[in-house]
């Protein structure tokens, strides 16, 4: 076994998930750019020995014609190092096919060794770069890139991957004004307007962005990237119409299997906005297909039923098993009662959702068995095992929760009135107890941001501030409803508003999923974006107000409202984001209703 590396080790540990999804733009692959380099090295004094020489040459061919080889390539570089460890170059060549094979800790230590070897090859700074960035050490991929830039000035693809690395970042300005004067230099370089637009639309100015990619695309018009870039940035603008065209062209000169499934993905989320569900429905099995960056595969040794054949599944044993998040299962929870109807009583239903949903949804569906899942990483894959039914009879099929969709949701008449969700009667009237002591206004549940807030998710919520106009509602009190960290929030609305968010005693807004139900249809209103606990107050009954960036949402159907909570508004903007008009429409409905409750 080599004293540098345990490769075996390393082959069995599996593939390390990548901390960020990226697309580094390179001239050329890794390896063929390495393999010049060794051929132009082969006559030089500092060169590898002829025999290592050889074998990296192999190496990396076979990384380069086949990536999936690259085990066996990291075998021949391996010995390759162990014959001459103080080449850079084949240092170098290891880290590139560890990389390949996912193990990305060991591929940065043999490029740092590769580095320290030889600090002049601007190529170990390319790939220190993109390493950094998968692993989200976004400022050292800024720093080896604009190394890389020194060395090798108006180099297109370090300019995008920087442009890149400084939007995610949260560098927008930074990002754009590199762009621009690289589009001066080259401005017909299509890649350059595209990133420009891909920058502008992160930053949440999606109208903008058009500008930038209807150029790209005057330069190259069968650029699928620039399609796919153009028809996600009428997605937020509210124009599924626009989006599906561009989604369609982009796929007609798409490059790779990936590409083809995450287009085929967009393409019929905007055909369900448009209320195409039939074949919206139907390509949306692309999120099951295992290049989607989403998609986790669901440990269950039984056959998958696709949704089309409900005599399929006629008296038997369904696996229903949730596959996205949790507000995901709270909203296509309303398929169960259409489930349990078409397996029938001879048949049985088994519901596997996040453990935290597992009680309520017992006490809801008494009918049905209820389990939950566990989720694990392996080889940079998700998997998901089923928890709870290790005693009971092997299930005769499984489906993913979204599934039953296709077969039981055709058009918006398919929608019922009647909530999922029944609270217990004294839980409701705890709470109701507990709302009375705030005040003697209508009692309204607020939330207002994700746990998740980085430089690309935190466009699609508004800024605490823009929530003033409605805050300012006389006769509301507000309640709190929000999870996580809320205080630097709510004292700043007590400061700057004069307004006081009432948070309750005894409940745990995370975690408790039944007590925050509860609470949630307890209030007079419910007021937020579309996430879990404005999701259950929605599968409650409960009177929803939901806030959207956008006025075309997938999972409203064409419809213009969510047609899964009946008891559900949705409010949008002129434009993307408007989130002052926003707020500003939901202060004036506010203040309606809480005039009408106040007469009444």
């Amino acid at each position: 076994m080599s004293q540098l590396l345990d490769l075996d080790a390393e082959l069995a540990a599996g593939t390390e998930h990548a901390k960020r999804e990226i697309r580094p733009r390179r001239d050329k692959p890794a390896a063929a750019e390495l393999q010049r380099t060794l051929n132009d090295a082969r006559r030089q004094a500092s060169a590898p020995p002829p025999k290592a020489v050889a074998m990296l040459r192999r190496a990396l061919k076979i990384v380069e014609d086949n990536p999936v080889s690259a085990a066996k390539a990291a075998r021949l570089c391996l010995d390759a190092v162990e014959m001459a460890p103080d080449s850079a170059m084949a240092n170098h060549a290891l880290a590139l096919c560890l990389e390949r094979l996912g193990r990305l800790s060991k591929a940065l230590q043999f490029y740092e060794r590769a580095w320290k070897l030889d600090p002049t090859d601007p190529e170990i700074y390319m790939n220190l770069s993109t390493l950094a960035w998968q692993m989200d050490m976004l400022d050292a991929a800024e720093k080896f890139l604009r190394i890389y830039l020194q060395m090798v000035p108006n180099h297109t693809g370090a300019t995008i991957n920087l442009a890149g690395v400084l939007r995610d970042k949260g560098g927008f300005e930074a990002s754009i004004e590199l762009l621009r004067a690289a589009i001066y230099a080259s401005p017909e370089n299509y890649e350059l307007w595209n990133s420009l637009g891909t920058t502008l639309l992160e930053s949440g100015k999606p109208d903008e962005a058009l500008t930038f990619y209807d150029e790209s695309r005057r330069l190259k018009p069968d650029y699928a990237r620039a399609h796919h870039n153009t028809a996600f940035a009428y997605e937020l603008l509210g124009r599924p119409d626009k989006a599906t065209h561009h989604f369609r062209e982009a796929l007609k000169t798409a490059s790779n299997h990936k590409d083809i499934i995450t287009m085929t993905h967009g393409l019929s989320q905007s055909l369900l906005a448009m209320g195409e569900l039939e074949e919206g429905w139907d390509l949306y099995d692309s999120r099951l297909d295992p290049t989607h960056k989403n998609m986790c595969h669901v440990l269950v040794d039984a056959p998958m039923w696709d949704g089309r054949d409900l005599e399929a599944i006629r008296g038997k044993r369904l696996l229903w098993v949730g596959e996205q998040g949790l507000g995901d299962e709270i909203l296509f929870l309303q398929l169960a009662k259409d489930l349990l109807e078409a397996i029938g009583p001879e048949g049985e239903l088994r519901i596997v959702v996040e453990r935290r949903l597992v009680d309520m949804i017992q006490k809801t569906l008494p009918e049905a068995k209820v389990g939950s899942h566990r989720t694990m990483e392996r080889e940079g894959k998700l998997f998901r095992a089923v928890v709870g039914f290790e005693d009971a009879a092997p299930a005769d099929f499984w489906t993913p929760f979204i599934q039953p969709a296709r077969a039981f949701r055709h058009a918006i008449e398919d929608f019922p009135e009647e909530p999922i969700l029944k609270p217990e009667a004294s839980d409701l009237a705890h709470w109701r107890g507990e709302l009375a002591k705030t005040g003697p206004g209508l009692k309204v549940g607020i939330l207002w941001k994700s746990l998740k807030m980085d430089a690309k998710r935190s466009k699609h919520f508004s800024a605490f501030d823009q929530w003033k106009p409605v805050l300012k509602t006389p006769g509301a009190d507000f309640i709190n409803l929000q999870y996580g960290e809320t205080a630097t929030d709510i004292a700043y609305a007590k400061e700057r508003f004069g307004v006081d968010i009432h948070t309750l005693d005894g409940i745990d807004l995370k975690n408790d999923l039944e007590q925050v139900t509860a609470l949630a249809a307890s209030c007079d209103l419910v007021i937020g974006p579309t996430n879990a606990t404005t999701s259950l107050a929605g599968a409650a009954g409960a009177r929803v107000w939901f806030v959207h960036p956008h006025a075309n949402v997938w999972t409203h159907m064409g419809f213009g409202r969510s047609p899964w909570f009946a008891s559900s508004r949705s409010f949008f903007g002129k434009d993307y984001a408007d989130w002052a008009g926003i707020m500003n429409t939901v202060a004036e409905a506010l203040d309606e209703l809480a005039r009408k409750e106040k007469a009444a």
